[in-house]
């Protein structure tokens, strides 16, 4: 859970918790599964009032489409914001730590660290693609930085994360969410884990949250030199179900 001492409190924190919103991911995907539901809902419409026979399809677009939206609409607007307070939870933060955040969209990663480190900074990359989240772009992540009022130590480059515009050893710990996966090629994927080790600072942490190819992230964060890597189990926490990967970066 979130450290309450850290995050706004009273009236004011309860206004600005309210203003906060981290978008729907994947919503195209989201919304397609809303149109299987409807169609299967027109499928059982069609069955019980005409002589079509059309009741297996029916039940079966109207089960899959519509609990796989709901599943996956409860991931964006709760699940995430629970299970990324408990990977930040578990970095165990000191408050004065420099920290990236790859793929920040409307700020969930990296907003979630900034409340915990009130002495330290917050740096955001991304292409601001909303396909990949609704509403991702940079006024939409400060309009979220300022309700929280840490926008006084955050900020976002528009830039690749597989080509990270940030200089060596400039960051405590980096962090991503349903980020890297969206990077197709292998390469650059391969890329983007390197270049956080290079950005760490000697023990300095990696924390990755994604359903897919994390098993090349723990790889990749290995093969870049980074020590004590975890890979967990899947959590339904969020769906698609999701893992974590941790990574430390060794210090000499």
């Amino acid at each position: 859970m979130s450290h309450p001492a850290r995050v706004p409190s009273g009236a004011d924190g309860a206004r600005s918790a309210g203003r906060v919103a981290y978008g729907i991911d994947a919503p195209p995907v989201v919304a397609g599964f809303v149109a299987a539901g409807l169609l299967g809902t027109v499928f059982l419409l069609l069955t019980a009032f005409t002589r079509a026979h059309l009741l297996g399809p029916g039940i079966a677009f109207f089960v899959f489409g519509w609990l796989t939206a709901i599943a996956m609409l409860h991931s964006s607007l709760r699940g995430k914001i629970v299970l990324r307070d408990r990977v930040l939870d578990r970095l165990a933060l000191r408050g004065d730590e420099d920290v990236v955040d790859l793929g920040t969209g409307r700020g969930l990663m990296l907003l979630g660290a900034a409340l915990r480190t009130p002495r330290g900074t917050g740096t955001g990359v991304d292409l601001w693609r909303s396909v990949d989240q609704a509403g991702s772009r940079p006024e939409r992540f400060m309009a979220n930085a300022e309700a929280l009022g840490v926008a006084d130590r955050v900020r976002v480059v528009t830039g690749d994360i597989s080509a990270l515009p940030l200089p060596d050893a400039s960051a405590d710990v980096v962090l991503a969410c349903l980020s890297i996966h969206n990077i197709h090629d292998r390469d650059k994927r391969r890329a983007t884990i390197t270049h956080a080790a290079r950005v760490l600072r000697p023990g300095g942490r990696l924390a990755i949250i994604d359903f897919a190819k994390t098993d090349q992230y723990a790889r990749d964060a290995r093969a870049a030199g980074l020590v004590d890597v975890t890979r967990s189990r899947p959590t339904p926490m969020m769906w698609p179900p999701v893992r974590v990967v941790l990574a430390r970066k060794p210090v000499p």
